[in-house]
C-alpha cells in the first residue's frame, strides 16, 4: 500500500465512522466558545465602565463636600479673628512647607 492509499483510506475511514460530524462538532465548539469569551469579555468591559463611573461619581461627591467644609471652616475663622481672637498657632505652615527632618 502506497501513502497515498493510507491516507485515502483512514480518511474514508474517519468520514465513513462518524469523522465529519465529530469535526463539525468540534470546529462548532470552538466557534461557541470564541464568540463566549467575546460576549464575557463585553460584559466584563461594561461592568468596569459601570464600576469607574461610579467611582468618579464618588470622587466628585467627596470633594464638593471637602470644598464645602473648606469653606465653612475659612468663614469661621475670618469671624473669629473679626471678633479678636487670635488662632494657634498663629501663622500655620503647611506640611508640604515643613523641614523634613521636622516631619520625621
Amino acid at each position: 500500500m502506497s501513502t497515498s492509499e493510507v491516507i485515502t483510506a483512514a480518511i474514508a475511514a474517519l468520514l465513513g465512522g462518524g469523522g465529519l460530524a465529530f469535526l463539525q462538532a468540534l470546529f462548532s465548539g470552538v466557534g461557541s466558545l470564541r464568540q463566549g469569551a467575546r460576549a464575557h469579555e463585553r460584559e466584563s468591559v461594561r461592568d468596569l465602565s459601570r464600576a469607574r463611573d461610579a467611582a468618579d461619581d464618588r470622587a466628585g461627591r467627596a470633594e464638593a463636600d471637602r470644598d464645602y467644609w473648606r469653606q465653612v471652616a475659612g468663614g469661621y475663622a475670618y469671624q473669629l479673628r473679626l471678633a479678636g481672637v487670635e488662632p494657634i498657632p498663629p501663622d500655620p505652615v503647611p506640611p508640604s512647607a515643613r523641614d523634613r527632618t521636622a516631619r520625621v
